[in-house]
């Protein structure tokens, strides 16, 4: 098929790699926040501690439990019915992945910019900056620990775990979606190929 038929196809991702990079984004930019109030307190610009440490705690106590439940049904309701991938999608290649990541970062980065810069122009002393601090540090590491969930479900079923993408997204649905299955080959165990999910 030609090129420009196939970037108009979803595409398949592999589950772990999926929720494990966005899990390690939000955490990244969860330090770059704490890192930027710490640096702003440094300078003696006008935060303050205690209501910055106090929505950093209500945000990450709110998010916990939500996070942690979708996490819980997303893994389990995939599992339970897995199917063959879809015959109209293709597999995201490294490159593909790469440049869908790193306008997703772009994305979160200038979201969390403006954020901080509206804390600074109606004076939140920082509040803000412990809001988001607080929400993608505790929903980055529910996804980080959902990664090794679902890499340890591949290796006791077998087979690699697949999501689809639409063409123009950013990130898979952070909900409930659709798991696709593929069992791994042995033949390609005992040749010692590493199967990384993403074609060269």
């Amino acid at each position: 098929m030609q090129d420009t038929a196939l970037a108009g196809l979803p595409r398949l991702v592999r589950v772990a790699d999926e929720v494990r990079l966005r899990g390690q984004t939000l955490v990244a930019i969860a330090a770059a926040v704490a890192l930027f109030w710490l640096m702003s307190w440094l300078l003696d610009q006008p935060v303050d501690a205690v209501r910055t440490a106090l929505n950093l705690a209500i945000a990450a106590a709110v998010a916990a439990v939500p996070a942690t439940v979708v996490s819980g049904r997303r893994l389990r309701e995939g599992l339970a019915h897995t199917m063959p991938p879809p015959r109209l999608s293709v597999h995201e290649t490294r490159a593909q992945s790469r440049e869908r990541r790193t306008r997703l970062s772009g994305v979160l980065a200038l979201a969390v910019v403006l954020l901080l810069v509206f804390d600074r122009a109606a004076a939140g002393e920082g509040r803000m900056a412990g809001l988001v601090a607080g929400l993608f540090a505790v929903v980055g590491a529910v996804d980080w620990r959902e990664a090794r969930r679902w890499e340890a479900a591949e290796r006791s079923r077998q087979s690699l775990l697949y999501v689809l993408v639409r063409p123009n997204a950013l990130v898979a649905p952070f909900g409930v979606t659709e798991v696709f299955e593929v069992p791994r080959l042995e033949t390609d165990r005992e040749a010692g190929r590493v199967e990384a999910g993403y074609p060269a």
